[in-house]
């Protein structure tokens, strides 16, 4: 099986505002040992969705074949719950994903028999609750019913996006070599104030977002994507 790795590349956040972010060319790995991955991190997220690991997004639901004895109710059949976006097989079973407009249900099958035979595998982690209500929609979108795949939690704000789309184009601006006033200018609008003396620049209201700005995007980039995946 391909690996799949809890960092691969952060999900786009669709807005027309990820036209104006620059794309910086990626440097070869000086480490790169020639592993395929599931998801091509060169490939955006909007384009095909990365498939992340189940113990760092609990909006995945984890599937194995029910134990002798267990005669579950329903088959898994992923069209019922909603358009596949994505559908990979592999050695070990299958990673699927499937979307209702607002979010993505992620779902990994383990064993050839689990489609007929589903059983959910809910850890008891820091996400817990969390995975019991994603579990429980999952059941409920099987029986028919209309309910939204993921808990509000866990799924991203236009105001959370138009922040995310901010932090990205930040860290982009400053890879590609600018500084806190070409930040202020281009992500923040703020070109009058990012035109100022030196010494008005210091004090301006512009400069410090433009700093906190920087600070966040390269938390974000840093692994701190990964949060979002928890509903932090």
């Amino acid at each position: 099986m391909p690996p799949i790795a809890a960092t691969t590349r952060e999900r786009s956040v669709s807005s027309s505002a990820t036209a104006v972010i620059r794309r910086l060319p990626l440097p070869a790995s000086p480490a790169a040992g020639g592993c395929v991955f599931v998801h091509d991190p060169n490939i955006p997220a909007d384009i095909e969705s990365a498939i992340w690991l189940p113990e760092t997004s609990p909006a995945t639901v984890m599937l194995v074949s029910a134990p002798p004895g267990f005669e579950p109710d329903v088959a898994f059949e992923p069209a019922s719950l909603g358009p596949v976006i994505a559908d990979h097989a592999h050695a070990d079973g299958r990673e699927i994903i499937v979307g209702d407009g607002a979010s993505e249900l992620h779902i990994s099958l383990k064993g050839g028999d689990t489609a007929r035979r589903p059983a959910v595998i809910l850890p008891i982690d820091s996400a817990f609750a969390l995975r019991v209500d994603v579990a429980a929609r999952f059941y409920h979108r099987l029986q028919g019913k209309r309910i939204g795949l993921l808990p509000r939690a866990l799924r991203l704000t236009s105001l959370q996006k138009r922040h995310l789309i901010q932090r990205l184009h930040a860290f982009d601006v400053r890879a590609d070599g600018g500084g806190p006033r070409d930040i202020a200018a281009a992500v923040l609008n703020a070109h009058r104030e990012a035109a100022l003396p030196a010494i008005e620049w210091k004090s301006s209201a512009a400069r410090r977002k433009a700093n906190r700005l920087i600070q966040d995007a390269i938390a974000l980039v840093n692994g701190g994507y990964l949060k979002l995946l928890r509903g932090r």
